[in-house]
């Protein structure tokens, strides 16, 4: 998808943490301390994010600067706004999902849990239990994400379940065909159900958009810990 303006989205916690998402391309989502400063944390992990598109098989020209965002949408988030991670819906995750958009969804959030375990496999053998000065071991990275996605695929209804930390490998694929499985099994138009479960209120949007950030998040922390 080749585009002059990308739509974008602010969640703005009550202490003026800002996420700015990029509503056409989920997954490419970046922080910052003011609207002014999110933005170019989007601009500047453009191309960063351009190797996701193009592993989903999407056309994607990354933006030379923030004249190429236009922002459709702000909503306030919460205290996990400004803790770091998006927490609340918006406009636009509770709008039914139209024809074929399921399948593009299924492969943009495939691509960003496969830059995610390129990241994960690519990295330092002996740093993968290793925890760093910041931030977690490797190992504890991947159960993180595990639990965490599980969490995503409660808003489809399944109840969530605690991870077996000996079988991650097994449990990760698992709950991963899991929530494609069930976005694909969407109808086109539905109103998409809100379920409360948390802390937080879902929809299979908000799920989705939420796991492909939280992937290419943890992806990229790992190449630049690796200087990559």
């Amino acid at each position: 998808m080749s585009q002059e303006k990308f739509p974008v989205a602010f969640e703005i916690g009550p202490k003026r943490r800002v996420f700015a998402q990029a509503l056409d391309w989920i997954g490419w989502c970046r922080a910052g301390k003011d609207e002014a400063t999110a933005l170019k944390q989007l601009q500047a992990c453009g191309l960063r994010y351009a190797t996701v598109a193009e592993q989903a098989g999407f056309p994607f020209g990354a933006p030379s600067s923030v004249e190429a965002f236009e922002i459709v949408e702000r909503i306030p988030g919460t205290a996990t706004t400004d803790f770091g991670a998006p927490a609340v819906l918006l406009p636009s995750d509770q709008q039914p999902l139209e024809e074929g958009e399921n399948e593009r969804l299924c492969r943009l959030v495939s691509a960003c849990w496969t830059t995610f375990d390129e990241a994960l496999h690519h990295s330092a053998v002996e740093l993968h239990e290793v925890k760093p000065e910041h931030g977690r071991s490797l190992s504890a990275m991947r159960l993180h994400l595990l639990e965490t996605d599980r969490m995503h695929l409660s808003a489809f209804g399944p109840a969530f379940r605690q991870p077996d930390p000996a079988q991650v490998a097994e449990q990760e694929a698992t709950t991963r065909e899991q929530l494609l499985a069930e976005l694909r099994a969407i109808p086109p138009k539905e109103t998409l159900a809100l379920r409360r479960r948390y802390g937080f209120v879902w929809t299979p949007r908000f799920a989705v958009r939420r796991s492909a950030w939280h992937a290419l998040d943890h992806a990229w922390e790992i190449q630049d810990r690796d200087g990559k």
